[in-house]
């Protein structure tokens, strides 16, 4: 059995957000009512120009509607991004599973025969792009990594898979929610960067407990000084 994740990354996700398909998408999913209303109010009527060196009274551009993007650093926009994309999990199918974490989507495929997995990855990438170019998103290339799992009984099969002429490089460590995958699943990439940061953390820990002891002592002396006084 073959078994590779692809890594992909949607480029400038947030502020490509077509604020029409996000709306259409909205009252798809059942959000009507005066919640629609407050959505709606929130993504239009918004406009924006560019003044030049940063002075107000300057030469600057026309003013234009912004009709794209989410604020990423707010409570709403994540959430609104997560709803622009959640139906990017329906070009799954059974070879191949989707995981989707903010504008990262991860794609796990599985096949016994190597010819048909390379065949399976490359078709999910195409799948990709076109569900992109729908939804007027474009994925990073250059960020997309492909990854080979394999065991101890198994070793790596020579793949290389391409997408619009471009080679999508191969990995054997790709960081994924804060921790480091490798290949093997042995966690020793993980566990080797891990350390270091464990042992300036038990240094630190390790002297907050010898200083509060220390001012522990130095208070019961002065208490004791006192109590003689």
């Amino acid at each position: 059995m073959v078994v590779g994740g692809i890594f992909c990354c949607l480029e400038k996700a947030f502020d490509c957000v077509n604020h029409n398909i996000l709306l259409t998408k909205i009252k798809f999913y059942g959000i009507t009512g005066t919640a629609y209303k407050l959505i709606k109010s929130y993504l239009e009527g918004r406009y924006q120009r560019m003044d030049l060196n940063n002075i107000s009274l300057g030469p600057s551009s026309n003013w234009g509607e912004i009709k794209h993007g989410v604020p990423q650093r707010s409570l709403l926009g994540p959430l609104l991004f997560l709803i622009y994309i959640n139906d990017l999990l329906k070009i799954s199918n059974d070879e191949s599973k989707i995981v989707l974490f903010i504008d990262d989507a991860s794609i796990i495929t599985t096949n016994p025969k190597p010819t048909n997995f390379k065949n399976s990855v490359i078709k999910m990438l195409k799948d990709i792009n076109s569900w992109c170019s729908t939804n007027l998103l474009s994925p990073n290339t250059d960020k997309t990594h492909f990854m080979q799992f394999v065991t101890k009984s198994s070793s790596l099969i020579d793949l290389y898979i391409t997408h619009e002429n471009k080679k999508i490089a191969n990995i054997c460590n790709k960081k994924f929610l804060r921790i480091t995958l490798d290949n093997t699943l042995t966690w020793k990439t993980n566990i080797d960067m891990i350390i270091p940061k464990l042992g300036t953390a038990f240094f630190y820990v390790l002297l907050t407990v010898h200083l509060s002891i220390f001012i522990l002592v130095i208070n019961q002396i002065d208490v004791q000084n006192f109590v003689l006084q």
